[in-house]
């Protein structure tokens, strides 16, 4: 039996009817197995229905109250219907493809026609659509994120009201709180970052949360087109790149680097990386994204010009010690997106410092096989014990050049790492 059925079957002999529904319900019509369920239930006291569950099951008491749970070892959310009864619940949902619940005997609710839909790639907004734009504008541009990220087309009358909408509507958009556009933007950029972003101009959305990308409309560039073109050249890249990959948790901070790395421009010569970075990092903060994904774009926006100039393997790998490993290959893998919109200018020299780039990694990877998890052979109480050394600023510093000349291949082992240390010494090279 399907796992999913087995789990309502599961909450069902507690005593409460129990359907499937949200996304994993338009997973399983797209035949893909959800990883995580959703669960409606008919009203019902949760905190009760946590104990038949038991196991690991919490009650989450905020504005819409839900039970979070592990059943049968697959992640479970269940909150209550709303409106009295599951079709009534359905009615609220944005999209037809999310307006389907399944029962536990696998029989389906599709009241809107979602399998219909989704069997012919359409979204479409449930109900009334202007009612449901008008109390929440940020159905707009999540519509446009489900058909960039399920590569659906948007049902002509959707895409007719919304237009008129938009149209009348530019303060509305305007006062709707940046932190909702921001949630939706950044998953709409996860993995298919030009389809989305073309999606948000054909719709004429940008300048109401992009406007410096707007701006870049005005830059022309040599060649021809402007600057906005070559930006969304690089998110096509990008997205070309990022689909030929299995999915990392960074790709969304590699997508908003692609789209932010020409923002304020004000002619066709380079801006100020660190300027584009700024510009990023306000918008993800207006967007109350996480510092450490601010940062990880900011890193990229400002060193992928880095990579344009031949490197050996001493600059590659003190960039790597500084960067990261994965910052440093995102920055790379950036460069190269960007190289290629451009025409495959400077890509002989990316391939080959990338190249070199990756036997510095390879060397540490070695490393950690070695020492079981370690990047180093030595660690620091070894050096201070060797050296006679008390903590401080002189263990850190023979630490890094240890990490540099394992980094560029002068120590492979702990007997190399050992003799290199007695040679170095503590008062240096």
């Amino acid at each position: 039996m399907k796992t999913y059925l087995r789990v309502l079957e599961a909450i069902e002999s507690a005593g409460v009817k129990a359907w499937l529904v949200g996304d994993p319900v338009r997973n399983v019509v797209m035949g893909v197995a959800p990883s995580s369920l959703t669960v409606a239930v008919a009203p019902c006291d949760l905190g009760v229905l946590a104990k038949s569950v038991g196991g690991d099951a919490v009650v989450r008491n905020d504005a819409f109250p839900a039970l979070s749970a592990t059943i049968l070892g697959i992640r479970t959310e269940i909150a209550c219907v709303v409106g009295g009864g599951i079709e009534a619940d359905l009615a609220r949902r944005d999209f037809t493809m999310n307006a389907i619940a399944i029962r536990s005997d696998d029989s389906f609710v599709d009241p809107f026609n979602g399998r219909h839909d989704i069997r012919n790639a359409l979204v479409r907004i449930t109900g009334d659509d202007i009612e449901l734009v008008e109390s929440d504008p940020i159905r707009i541009i999540r519509m446009l994120r489900f058909a960039a990220e399920l590569n659906m087309n948007i049902f002509w009358k959707s895409e007719t009201d919304v237009r008129v909408f938009i149209s009348r509507n530019a303060d509305r958009i305007r006062n709707t709180p940046p932190e909702r556009w921001g949630r939706e933007i950044l998953k709409g950029m996860r993995r298919r970052p030009y389809d989305f972003i073309y999606l948000c101009d054909h719709y004429n959305l940008l300048p109401f949360f992009l406007e410096e990308l707007e701006h870049l409309k005005e830059i022309g560039i040599e060649g021809g087109g402007t600057l906005f073109d070559h930006t969304l050249d690089t998110a096509r890249v990008a997205q070309e790149f990022l689909a030929g990959r299995k999915r990392r948790e960074n790709d969304m901070a590699f997508s908003v680097a692609a789209l932010f790395h020409h923002v304020g421009s004000v002619g066709s010569q380079p801006v100020d990386t660190a300027t584009a970075a700024e510009i990023a990092l306000k918008h993800l903060r207006a967007w109350n994204i996480g510092s450490e994904i601010g940062d990880l774009v900011s890193s990229v926006i400002k060193n992928y010009r880095f990579c344009f100039q031949a490197k050996n393997e001493d600059e590659l790998c003190a960039a790597a010690l500084k960067y990261g490993f994965e910052a440093l290959e995102m920055i790379f893998d950036m460069a190269i997106c960007n190289s290629q919109a451009d025409k495959m200018k400077n890509m002989d020299m990316l391939v080959a410092n990338k190249w070199r780039l990756g036997e510095v990694i390879r060397r540490f990877d070695e490393t950690r096989r070695r020492t079981e998890g370690s990047m180093r052979y030595l660690t620091g109480d070894e050096v201070m014990k060797t050296l006679d050394l008390k903590p401080g600023k002189v263990v850190g510093e023979i630490l890094y050049e240890l990490d540099m000349a394992v980094g560029t291949g002068l120590v492979n082992n702990k007997k190399e790492a050992s003799e290199w240390l007695l040679k170095r010494g503590a008062g240096g090279k």
